[in-house]
C-alpha cells in the first residue's frame, strides 16, 4: 500500500479523483451503491516518478519538467507555458498552496497576453455559464456570487476567493466546464438509457477505452472496484472528463477563444497522467497544451493530522504524471472555519433540517430535526447555499442568530462556535 494524504471534505461530497476531486454539490452514488472513497481527499498518494528524479526528494518550491528531470526557474517555466493553447494545472481542492501556484500562472499569463487568457474550472456546472459571465463582467456583487459558488461546489470559497478575485478585477473570461449535477446523478443511476430524452444530446461521446484510465480509477475505489458501484462511479467520472474536455475543446476552436489561452483550474485527478481531460480534449481539438500537478510529499502531513492519510494501492502506469510536477507544502483552512453540524435540504420559504449531528453546534443550541431555518443573522435564508454562505462567514469564536419555524411556533435559536 501506498500512503497518501487526504484532506476532510463536507458530507454533502463524494470524492472521486485520486489527487484531488470533490464532486460537485450534492452529487451522490446510486441508493444501495457503496460509497466512492474519498479520493478529492487525497492530493499524494503514487504519483510515479520522472524518469530522472524522485518526486518525493524535491525541495518546496522546486518545479520540476518531468519528461526531463530537469529543474526549472519560474521564468523557464512561464516561457515553456507561453507556447501552449491550454494548461491544465491540477489541486488538492483544501490546499492554499495549490491555489497559490495556479494563480502564480494565471497572474503571469494575464501580464503576458492581457486580454488573451480564459479560465476553465471543473467547479461549475455548464447551466451557471450565465452567472460566471456576470461575474467576469463586474456586473455581480460577491455575496451573490458565493450562493452561486455553493450551488455548484461544497468547498469553502475562502480556498479560491484570491483567484477568482482576480479573474473578475482583470475581466478574464470564465468557463463552466462541468455537467449539471441532474445529468450526472441520472447517468449514474441507470445510465445513458435512464436518462430523459431532452438531457441525451447534452452528454458528450464518452470513450471508454482507455485502460490505464480505468486501472487508476479502480485504485481510487479500493475494495469496492467490482460490481454495480464501481460502474455506478466509473459512469460519473467519465462524464465528468468528457464534458470539462468537450467544453475545453469547443471553446479553443470556436470563436470566443480561438485567439485566448486557455488555463483550467481542475483536481488533479481529472490532469494527471493527462487521461482525464487532456487527452480527451485532445482527441476533439488537437492543440498544444501542458499539465502542471502540484505536489506534497506524505512527509507534508501535519503529525496531529492522522485523517489525512489514507492507503492508496500504487498502479504501475506507463504514463508521466504531468509535463510539470510544482512541489509544495501543506496549508488549508481549517483551524478557521465552523460548522454548523445539520444535514438539510431546500424547503418552503426556507432550509429544512433533515438531521442534526451529535454534539454539533446546532445540537448544543437546541435545533431539532424538522426545524425550518428561515435566516440567519436577520438575513434571509431561501435555498441550502444561502446557508452554507452564511454559516461559512463565521469563525471560531462567533455566534449566530437562527431564524427558525417549528411548526406553528417562530423561534430565534442563537448558536456559537467555541475560539
Amino acid at each position: 500500500m501506498r500512503r497518501g494524504i487526504r484532506a476532510s471534505l463536507p458530507a454533502l461530497a463524494v470524492a472521486l479523483a485520486l489527487t484531488g476531486c470533490a464532486a460537485p454539490r450534492g452529487a451522490q452514488p446510486p441508493p444501495g451503491h457503496p460509497p466512492a472513497p474519498s479520493a478529492a481527499r487525497t492530493f499524494s498518494p503514487d504519483l510515479g516518478e520522472s524518469p530522472y528524479r524522485t518526486l518525493d526528494g524535491l525541495a518546496e518550491g522546486a518545479i520540476l519538467h518531468v519528461p526531463t528531470g530537469v529543474e526549472l526557474t519560474r521564468v523557464q517555466l512561464f516561457d515553456l507555458l507561453a507556447g501552449a493553447r491550454v494548461i491544465y494545472v491540477g489541486e488538492s481542492h483544501n490546499n492554499i498552496r495549490h491555489h497559490r501556484v495556479q494563480l502564480d500562472i494565471l497572474r503571469m499569463l494575464a501580464d503576458r497576453f492581457p486580454g488573451k487568457v480564459a479560465v476553465g474550472m471543473e467547479m461549475f456546472q455548464r447551466p451557471s455559464q450565465p452567472d460566471l459571465d456576470r461575474w467576469s463582467r463586474g456586473e455581480l456583487d460577491e455575496p451573490a456570487f458565493q450562493t452561486v459558488w455553493y450551488e455548484n461546489w461544497t468547498e469553502d470559497y475562502d480556498y479560491y476567493r484570491d483567484i477568482l478575485t482576480f479573474i473578475r478585477d482583470r475581466r478574464i473570461p470564465l468557463l463552466a466546464l462541468n455537467a449539471s449535477e441532474r445529468t450526472a446523478r441520472a447517468l449514474a443511476e441507470g445510465g445513458q438509457s435512464a436518462l430523459p430524452a431532452d438531457e441525451r444530446p447534452l452528454i458528450p461521446d464518452i470513450d471508454t477505452s482507455d485502460p490505464f484510465h480505468r486501472r487508476q480509477m479502480e485504485a481510487v475505489f479500493g475494495a469496492h472496484a467490482k460490481g454495480a458501484g464501481f460502474e455506478a462511479f466509473y459512469r460519473t467520472m467519465l462524464l465528468w472528463d468528457e464534458t470539462m474536455a468537450q467544453t475545453v475543446a469547443d471553446f479553443v476552436t470556436g470563436p470566443a477563444g480561438r485567439d485566448k489561452t486557455l488555463v483550467v483550474f481542475a483536481g488533479g485527478g481529472h490532469v494527471a497522467h493527462g487521461f482525464g481531460i487532456p487527452r480527451r480534449a485532445f482527441r476533439r481539438a488537437p492543440v498544444p497544451y501542458v499539465t502542471v500537478v502540484p505536489h506534497t510529499p506524505i512527509a507534508e502531513a501535519p503529525a496531529d493530522r492522522p485523517d489525512l492519510v489514507m492507503n492508496v494501492e500504487p498502479v504501475a502506469l506507463p504514463l508521466p504524471v504531468a509535463d510539470i510536477v510544482w512541489a509544495t507544502g501543506y496549508e488549508d483552512l481549517e483551524g478557521s472555519k465552523v460548522r454548523l453540524g445539520v444535514r438539510i435540504e431546500a424547503g418552503n420559504g426556507g432550509v429544512v433540517v433533515n438531521g442534526v449531528e451529535a454534539d454539533s453546534a446546532a445540537a448544543r443550541a437546541g435545533v431539532r430535526e424538522g426545524d425550518l431555518i428561515v435566516s440567519v443573522d436577520g438575513q434571509a435564508i431561501r435555498k441550502p447555499a444561502d446557508l452554507v454562505r452564511r454559516i461559512r462567514a463565521h469563525h471560531p469564536g462567533d455566534r449566530a442568530s437562527l431564524g427558525v419555524a417549528r411548526g406553528a411556533e417562530t423561534l430565534t435559536i442563537d448558536v456559537s462556535w467555541p475560539p
